[in-house]
């Protein structure tokens, strides 16, 4: 599991630095201009779901043991 985590982070950090010297090349709206900012507004946007569907499940989904008492 260690190795998969370093590959794959290996992986990441170099298709980011990739981005950095070949940019969209042909850029339709303003924020393809900015390097490498799908992959981090994927990024971002998973994190968030990951956390807002921790928090839900865990204030709304999940009960007290006593729940049925």
């Amino acid at each position: 599991m260690r190795t998969f985590k370093l590959i794959f982070f290996g992986v990441s950090a170099c298709c980011c630095f990739l981005g950095f010297f070949f940019p969209n090349p042909q850029p339709h709206f303003w924020w393809h201009y900015i390097p490498v900012f799908d992959a981090a507004f994927g990024f971002i946007g998973c994190v968030v779901i990951i956390l807002a569907s921790k928090a839900l499940g865990h204030f709304w989904v999940q009960k007290k043991e006593d729940y049925y008492d």
